[in-house]
C-alpha cells in the first residue's frame, strides 16, 4: 500500500541523489569559466595595472582558482550567490529576482499548451489511428519537430506580425506580445506529445485485456476510460518531466528572439560580459527547476500507476518508459 511515508522516503532520496550531481555541474561551470581565455576585467580600453588590482582583490580573484572555489562554495552553502562583476552595486540574487517570474510564466504556459494540444491531437490520432487525418496530422507533427525554435520563430514574426499584424513582436508587457513566444516555445513539444500519446493509446487498444473487454460487452467509451486510457497515459507523464527541462532550456532563445526580460535574456548577456557568478547562479537555479520537474513526474506516476507502487515500496526507482 502506497503511504505518504513511502512517498517522503522517496522523494528526499531521490533529492540527496540529485545533490552530487548539481555539485558536479556547478564545479564544472566554475572551473569552465575561469579557464575560458579572457575575463570579466578585459575591454577594448585597457585598465591601469592598479585599478585591475584593485578590483581583483575586491572580488577575491588574487588567489588561485582552487582556493576561489572554496570560497566560493562557502557562499553558495550560506545562500550567497555574490555580486554582479559587470553590474556594480548589484548582486546575483537581485538581477535575477525580477527576471525568474517572466522565465517561469513563460515555460508554464508553454508547457500547459503543450500539453492541452499534443494530448488532445494524440487522443484525436489514436481514435482515427490509420485514417487520412490522422496520417495527415502525423506529418505536420514530424514537420513541427524538425523545425527548430530559431527557425520558427522569426516565421511566426514574418506570418502574423509583418503581414497580418495581430500581434506585437516583442516584449512580455501585454497579451499580443506573449502569444508568439509561448506558441514559439511550445510547438515542438505539442508535436511530440502529440505523437508520443497517439502511439500509447494505440498500442493499449491492441492489448489482449482490451479484446477482452470487447467480448465482455463493454461501450468503446467504458473500454477506454477503465482501460486504454489508464494503462497509456503513465509514458506521457514520464516524458513530462523531461518536457519541462526543455521548456525551461528554450527559454534561452525565445527570450533572445523576441526580446522577453527574463533569465534566459540575462543569462546569454552574462556569458557576453563574463559575468561570472551570474552565470552560476543562472545555472544553479535552472538545475534546482529541472530537479524539481522530473521528480513531480515521478511522484505523479507512483500515485497513478499500481505497478510502479509495488516497485518503490520495495524501495526501487520508477519504471521508466522509452518513448518511440
Amino acid at each position: 500500500m502506497l503511504t505518504v511515508f513511502t512517498v517522503y522516503f522517496y522523494a528526499v532520496r531521490r533529492v540527496l541523489a540529485i545533490i552530487p550531481m548539481g555539485l558536479l555541474v556547478l564545479t564544472f561551470t566554475f572551473f569552465m569559466l575561469r579557464y575560458v581565455p579572457g575575463g570579466p576585467y578585459d575591454s577594448e580600453r585597457e585598465l591601469p595595472q592598479e585599478a585591475r588590482t584593485e578590483i581583483m582583490s575586491y572580488y577575491a580573484h588574487e588567489q588561485s582558482v582552487p582556493s576561489q572555489y572554496v570560497h566560493y562554495l562557502g557562499k553558495i552553502m550560506r545562500g550567497d550567490l555574490g555580486p554582479s562583476y559587470r553590474q556594480v552595486g548589484w548582486s546575483v540574487r537581485e538581477l535575477m529576482a525580477d527576471k525568474v517570474g517572466v522565465s517561469l510564466e513563460l515555460g508554464f504556459y508553454a508547457l500547459m499548451v503543450a500539453m492541452l494540444i499534443g494530448c488532445a491531437v494524440g487522443l484525436f490520432q489514436a481514435v482515427n489511428y490509420g485514417k487520412f487525418c490522422d496520417r495527415w496530422l502525423a506529418t505536420v507533427e514530424i514537420l513541427f519537430i524538425c523545425v527548430p525554435t530559431f527557425v520558427l520563430g522569426p516565421l511566426l514574426c514574418y506570418v502574423f506580425v509583418c503581414h497580418f499584424r495581430w500581434f506585437d513582436a516583442f516584449g512580455w508587457s501585454s497579451g499580443k506580445s506573449k502569444i508568439l513566444p509561448i506558441i514559439t516555445l511550445s510547438i515542438q513539444y505539442a508535436a511530440f506529445l502529440g505523437r508520443l500519446t497517439r502511439q500509447s493509446m494505440h498500442d493499449q487498444s491492441s492489448q489482449l485485456y482490451v479484446r477482452t473487454a470487447r467480448a465482455k460487452g463493454l461501450t468503446p467509451g467504458q473500454i477506454f476510460r477503465r482501460h486504454i486510457f489508464p494503462n497509456g497515459i503513465p509514458p506521457v507523464i514520464a516524458y513530462l518531466g523531461s518536457t519541462c527541462a526543455g521548456v525551461l532550456s528554450g527559454t534561452f532563445i525565445v527570450e533572445n528572439l523576441f526580446n522577453i526580460p527574463g533569465l534566459g535574456r540575462l543569462f546569454i548577456q552574462s556569458i557576453s560580459n563574463r559575468d561570472y557568478p551570474v552565470i552560476s547562479g543562472i545555472v544553479l537555479v535552472y538545475v534546482a527547476l529541472i530537479v524539481v520537474c522530473n521528480l513531480a513526474a515521478d511522484l505523479t506516476l507512483i500515485a497513478i500507476d499500481p505497478r510502479i507502487r509495488l516497485r518503490n515500496h520495495k524501495h526501487s526507482a520508477p519504471r521508466r518508459y522509452v518513448t518511440h
